[in-house]
């Protein structure tokens, strides 16, 4: 899914959640954003403790990203999701957020042969061949029997090199998703803490 698509999916997903501050003391917080009427769908936590802030919730295993004393500092106004760079401070390190694609190999393996193609270096017929005897051939929805497949492929001397090098691993949705409503939990926060707290009885 493409993170259009994913902030579309948590758009929906969250619509109706409300906030609600369980505790809020300095860097010690935990907020929970949950649809009242819904039970446990998508909701999810924001944990945080000074230099580390944890996700959890009903969209997957959670995240603890670990970098600033104050991690909604980190989030805050970095003009979008950096999922690159917020991947890199993940404790259980970045590989974590990331697994097989069979649209990305998909995509890597046409690129390649455009490629080969465009300069020459492939044989007539080599978009046929790909997409017979690999693309259309194989459940590549497993990546071993995906790699077996690029690595066995022969047609007219042509093979794929190097293919080990290749990294068809693409960043999971649920970790996007985790992103967004990271970003979207701090706004809803700030907006809180910036309301007007209305007084009993009035002005004294």
């Amino acid at each position: 899914m493409s993170d259009t698509d994913i902030a579309a999916r948590f758009a929906s997903d969250t619509a109706k959640h409300e906030l609600t501050v369980l505790h809020d003391e300095g860097l010690y917080r935990h907020l929970r954003f949950k649809q009242p009427d819904r039970g446990a769908f998508f909701w999810f936590d924001l944990i945080t403790w000074p230099g580390c802030l944890t996700i959890r919730g009903d969209f997957g295993e959670g995240y603890t990203f670990a970098r600033l004393t104050d991690m909604f500092e980190f989030f805050r106004g970095k003009g979008g999701i950096n999922a690159h760079y917020w991947s890199e401070k993940l404790d259980s390190g970045r590989s974590s957020a990331k697994e097989y694609s069979e649209a990305l190999f998909r995509q890597l393996v046409t690129e390649h042969v455009v490629e080969a193609i465009r300069y020459g270096r492939a044989p007539r017929g080599i978009g046929r061949a790909v997409q017979k005897d690999i693309l259309g051939s194989f459940d590549l929805c497993d990546e071993a029997v995906a790699r077996q497949a690029l690595d066995e492929f022969e047609f007219k001397g042509f093979r794929f090199h190097d293919t080990w090098e290749w990294d068809f691993r693409d960043y999971r949705w649920q970790f996007l998703w985790a992103c967004h409503a990271i970003v979207d939990g701090i706004r809803r926060y700030d907006a809180a803490k910036a309301a007007p707290v209305a007084v009993a009885g009035g002005a004294a």
